[in-house]
């Protein structure tokens, strides 16, 4: 399961509100990376023992994994869209 159809300006919010929320990076792409922010970008965030992986492209724009229950949360609590990994 993830979320899908996010766009970049939404998904940057998202992140930083995210963030504000309590949940802690422990992963980021690098940031010396060539491509950093221009083709892919990623973060992975825990809290509660859940985490959620956020990865950018600059194709499909932000995706989010994660736990199903986080998951579902975020979906209802800022009305975005999930579909079951294929």
């Amino acid at each position: 399961m993830k979320v899908i159809d996010l766009d970049t300006e939404k998904g940057n919010q998202l992140l930083e509100t995210l963030m504000s929320e309590g949940w802690k990076k422990i992963k980021e792409y690098p940031s010396l990376a060539f491509d950093k922010g221009i083709d892919f970008d990623s973060f992975t965030l825990r809290k509660d023992g859940l985490e959620l992986v956020l990865e950018w492209t600059n194709w499909f724009e932000w995706e989010i994994r994660g736990d199903d229950a986080a998951l579902e949360a975020l979906a209802d609590q800022y009305g975005l869209k999930i579909r079951d990994e294929e």
